[in-house]
C-alpha cells in the first residue's frame, strides 16, 4: 500500500455556520467584519471571508445555535476592525491579548461573540508596541 500524496487536501474552503436568522446574522458579519456576499441560494448566504467562503444557513430545529467551533479573522487595520466589530453591537470578551512576539511585530488576538453567540476572534500580526 503506498502512502497517500501530500499535501492531501488543497485547503480548507468553506465553513459553515447554523444560524436562527441566516440574513440577519449575515448582516452582522457584513458591518462587523466587512465580509462581502458572494451568493444566497436556499436560505443560506455564501461569504467570502477572504478566499474561504463562509456559508450561514438556517440551523435545524432541535439543534443549538452556537458551538465548539472558533472562527479566527485576520484584520487589515486593527483599531479600524475592532471599531467596526463594536459598531456592529459585539463586546469584546477581553483586552488585546498578545501571542507571540517576533522582530518588531506581536501576535494579537481580540475574542468576541456574534449576535447569536458563535465565537469569533481578530488574530494576526501588528506592529509592536
Amino acid at each position: 500500500m503506498s502512502s497517500p500524496p501530500e499535501p492531501i487536501v488543497t485547503g480548507l474552503r468553506q465553513v459553515a455556520l447554523a444560524s436562527a436568522a441566516p440574513e440577519q446574522l449575515a448582516d452582522f458579519y457584513r458591518r462587523a467584519l466587512g465580509l462581502r456576499t458572494l451568493f444566497e441560494t436556499n436560505g443560506m448566504v455564501f461569504m467570502d471571508g477572504g478566499g474561504v467562503r463562509l456559508m450561514i444557513g438556517a440551523k435545524p430545529p432541535e439543534a443549538p445555535v452556537g458551538g465548539d467551533a472558533v472562527l479566527y479573522f485576520e484584520p487589515v487595520i486593527w483599531d479600524v476592525a475592532e471599531r467596526a466589530v463594536e459598531a456592529a453591537g459585539a463586546t469584546f470578551l477581553h483586552p488585546r491579548a498578545v501571542l507571540q512576539q517576533a522582530e518588531g511585530r506581536d501576535l494579537l488576538l481580540r475574542a468576541f461573540k456574534d449576535p447569536e453567540g458563535h465565537a469569533l476572534a481578530l488574530l494576526g500580526w501588528r506592529a509592536a508596541s
